[in-house]
């Protein structure tokens, strides 16, 4: 496997549990889901910054939009 692809995959293992932990303390520890979705919102951005980098469109298409969903949230709540 290519260093690129290497450095891909556990970037996604490290965003999956970052996610899950998110998961976990809304349910479990009662977080806020303000405090949630913020913390969501800033690992979006890092997704959306390495996407930049990579230039996929399709993949920094998906993440604005869920930016905005998030931030969407954000306001609501």
């Amino acid at each position: 496997m290519s260093n690129y692809k290497q450095t891909k995959t556990k970037k996604n293992i490290i965003l999956g549990i970052i996610y899950a932990l998110i998961i976990i303390s809304v349910y479990a520890f009662n977080l806020p889901l303000q405090i949630a979705f913020s913390i969501l919102t800033l690992v979006i951005i890092f997704e959306l910054v390495t996407s930049i980098k990579e230039d996929d469109k399709a993949k920094n298409v998906i993440n604005i939009i869920t930016l905005c969903l998030f931030i969407l949230g954000i306001v609501l709540l």
